[in-house]
C-alpha cells in the first residue's frame, strides 16, 4: 500500500484507483463480520450485591477503568458503585475482611475494609492465615534527615562582548 502511496505521489497511478482497489475488498470484509457479530450478546455477570435504590441483583461491568457494579435497570435506576475484591484471610490487626486495590500505576496493596474508621492496617504484602500485625518504624527517630547539596550550575557560554 505504501508503495501505491509512492506512485501516486510521483505521478505514476491514479489515487482514485489505488482507492478503490483497497476499498471494495475491505467494504464486503467489514459487513460480513458486522452480520456475523449481529447474534453474539455479552453476558452480565450477576452479583450477590443488592441495589439500594430499586432492589435488583448488580451485576458485574467493565469499564474504562476496569470493573464496576451496576444496577440492571438502567437507564430508570442509575446506580452504581466501584467492585471491591476481598481475600479470605482476615485483618491481623482487628479481624475484618482485607480487600485488594490498585494504584494508580496498577500495583495492588491490601488495606482493611475498617480503614480508616477504626482500623489502620494497609500493606504492600498479602497477609497471611494466623499472622499477627506488628507495627515496623521504617523512619529511625534519631537520624536527621539527609540534605542534598545541589552544585551550581555554571554558564560555559561566552557573552557576546566577551568574544569580541
Amino acid at each position: 500500500m505504501e508503495n501505491e502511496f509512492d506512485k501516486i505521489a510521483e505521478g505514476k497511478e491514479e489515487w482514485k484507483e489505488v482507492i478503490k482497489e483497497f476499498y471494495t475488498p475491505f467494504q464486503e470484509t467489514v459487513e460480513k463480520v458486522e452480520k456475523e457479530l449481529e447474534h453474539v450478546k455479552l453476558e452480565e455477570e450477576v452479583s450477590d450485591v443488592q441495589c439500594e435504590k430499586c432492589g435488583r441483583m448488580m451485576v458485574i461491568k467493565y469499564g474504562r477503568y476496569g470493573k464496576f457494579l451496576a444496577c440492571p435497570g438502567y437507564p430508570e435506576c442509575k446506580n452504581a458503585k466501584p467492585f471491591v475484591e476481598t481475600i479470605d484471610v482476615p485483618c491481623p490487626k482487628c479481624g475484618a475482611k482485607v480487600q485488594i486495590r490498585k494504584t494508580k500505576k496498577k500495583r495492588n496493596y491490601y488495606i482493611c475494609e475498617n480503614n480508616p474508621k477504626s482500623c489502620d492496617y494497609i500493606s504492600w504484602n498479602k497477609p497471611k492465615k494466623g499472622e499477627k500485625y506488628v507495627e515496623s518504624d521504617d523512619k529511625p527517630e534519631n537520624e536527621e534527615k539527609k540534605k542534598t547539596v545541589r552544585k551550581k550550575k555554571t554558564n560555559t557560554k561566552k557573552k557576546a562582548s566577551e568574544k569580541k
